[in-house]
């Protein structure tokens, strides 16, 4: 029997169950330990989406780590807020001049699906005259999550994500545009859980395109990942040897893989 949602006992249940799964899950900001006569040469701003969890808070904590000795200080923005993209938008510009992010020679962008949504607007008005590459993750399959979520599973979405999940359901990406800085597009190839479980109303929205030239977005190079979205947080070690290559040359290495899948990816996890 399926739970009436609209009940007031359970929407108090739901609530009490998801602010609890916060205070273990929800993640915060990462930021290095910078002393006052260590020279300012290269900021990594990894941007995360609606998946970021506490987990992921470690890895990327581990990657800081690995990356500190390159010369590249690492900062991972807590900016997304239930209120919705647009007062994340003022989240995020906040916290690019509280960390004074312009002191760096070179200013370098990772941004999960959301970020992409919130930086490509923040990027025109945000004091970063030293952004020197962004690269984006991109998925035609989990793009498709937020728009699921909220023509199927409404009062749920609301719950867990507030505005922010709707405005990405109806808002179109925003382009990056800005001509001087070089810019990676870096695809998923496979589909989250929650994707499977909603395959049909996945292919409602139309054919699933993963050609580079179909992503709204002007791109040096492109680049394909055998990982879903969550499986991404979890993993970023594993391209972060094709994001510093991309930072030093405006391209990933010679290795990467640049060929889309050319079979149906949702059928193929069936099997």
């Amino acid at each position: 029997m399926t739970p009436d949602v609209s009940s007031p006992r359970v929407v108090f249940r739901i609530v009490v169950l998801l602010a609890a799964a916060c205070v273990s899950a929800c993640a915060g900001s990462v930021r290095p330990t910078l002393s006052p006569d260590q020279p300012k040469t290269d900021a990594l701003l990894i941007l995360p989406g609606l998946g970021y969890n506490r987990d992921a808070e470690h890895t990327f904590r581990s990657v800081a780590a690995s990356v500190s000795s390159a010369g590249v200080d690492v900062y991972v923005a807590d900016y997304l807020t239930r209120a919705g993209l647009y007062q994340s938008r003022d989240r995020l510009r906040r916290f690019i001049d509280k960390n004074n992010l312009a002191q760096y020679q070179r200013v370098h962008v990772f941004a999960f699906l959301a970020g992409a949504w919130t930086f490509n607007v923040v990027a025109g008005t945000a004091r970063l005259p030293n952004l020197s590459t962004v690269v984006f993750d991109r998925s035609p399959l989990q793009e498709r999550a937020p728009r699921i979520a909220a023509d199927h599973l409404r009062v749920l979405a609301w719950l867990r994500y507030g505005t922010i999940l709707f405005d990405l359901a109806r808002l179109p990406y925003p382009p990056f545009t800005a001509e001087k800085v070089k810019v990676g597009i870096l695809i998923e190839t496979k589909p989250t859980s929650f994707i499977r479980d909603h395959a049909a109303a996945a292919r409602a929205y139309g054919p699933l395109a993963f050609g580079c030239d179909t992503l709204s977005q002007r791109y040096e190079d492109c680049m394909y990942v055998g990982v879903n979205h969550n499986e991404l947080y979890q993993r970023f070690p594993e391209v972060l040897p094709e994001l510093l290559t991309f930072m030093r040359t405006g391209r990933f290495t010679a290795g990467a893989n640049r060929h889309p899948p050319v079979d149906d990816v949702l059928a193929r996890q069936r099997q």
